[in-house]
């Protein structure tokens, strides 16, 4: 027969520290203290300040140390007693008291604000200048070359050297039209104008009328008939005969009829009834020349 033993579990113990030894000793000694109390350690100036449990403290309490922020303030009260436990090294219980007509002495240490100073100024960046002399800067290489730039002002020197070419003469004037080539001009404005019997106007023209009036308008004064006109010029030989003479047709010594000798065996003249003023041949080989005017 197996005999079972049963296992016993160790009661919950809460665990202790210095704090805990320093809480209960403070319980033991709190009888007759006021609603706060203070414990004040030697070892190094420390102050510890605790509160007790309000059950503990009785209606009347004795004025109580306070420590506050920026202030330590340490009280002494009548009856007030302290146990410094084994916990900061020792096991005797002292007892602080004061007379009752001891003043409170209070101790107060003054703390000042010091403001935080402002954050010093970015560093100030010098850029020092370089200083460069034209002796300093790069040489850039002309793109024409040297010798290319002397030619040319060569070149124009021996030009502005030169004398200046002489102005080109003045075209020679154009010779004066003869007496003949005008009366040919004024002869060729009237082709076409018909024939008519005593006519010597642009109106109608007979031979005579129509070398009358043609002469007439370079200045030369004829008079009215064929054979009166034959007898005022001067006989030429065919050979002689130039632009602007006079052509007469004979029969038995006296003119019928006359025309402006044209050049090249040709003629103006009116010929006939039917017939307007035209340039044609001289078309008779005993045709007779004269001229009244120094035409050539």
């Amino acid at each position: 027969m197996t005999t079972r033993v049963q296992a016993r579990h160790r009661a919950d113990v809460r665990p202790r520290t210095t704090l805990t030894d320093l809480g209960e000793a403070l319980s033991r000694h709190a009888g007759g203290v006021g609603r706060a109390g203070a414990v004040a350690a030697a070892t190094g100036g420390l102050l510890a300040t605790v509160a007790l449990p309000a059950a503990a403290v009785p209606a009347a309490a004795p004025a109580a140390a306070v420590a506050s922020v920026g202030t330590v303030s340490t009280a002494v009260s009548a009856g007030l007693t302290t146990a410094v436990d084994s916990a900061f090294g020792t096991t005797a219980v002292g007892v602080v008291s004061a007379p009752a007509g001891a003043a409170a002495v209070t101790t107060l240490t003054a703390f000042s604000t010091v403001p935080t100073p402002a954050p010093p100024p970015p560093p100030v960046v010098v850029v020092e200048r370089s200083e460069r002399s034209a002796a300093d800067a790069p040489v850039v290489e002309a793109s024409v070359h040297q010798s290319a730039v002397d030619a040319a002002l060569a070149v124009e020197a021996v030009q502005a050297a030169a004398p200046a070419p002489a102005p080109a003469p003045a075209p020679a004037p154009a010779p004066a039209t003869s007496l003949g080539q005008q009366i040919l001009a004024v002869a060729d404005d009237y082709v076409g104008v018909p024939y008519v019997y005593g006519g010597s106007t642009p109106a109608g023209f007979d031979c005579s009328g129509y070398t009358s009036y043609v002469m007439r308008q370079v200045g030369v004064s004829l008079p009215r008939t064929a054979n009166a006109q034959l007898g005022a010029s001067a006989r030429i030989s065919r050979g002689e005969a130039v632009p602007g003479d006079l052509v007469f047709f004979t029969d038995g010594g006296r003119a019928y009829h006359v025309g402006i000798y044209a050049g090249d065996g040709k003629m103006w003249d009116a010929p006939r009834s039917g017939k307007p003023v035209q340039l044609r041949s001289v078309w008779s080989d005993s045709a007779v020349y004269g001229r009244v005017a120094p035409v050539a």
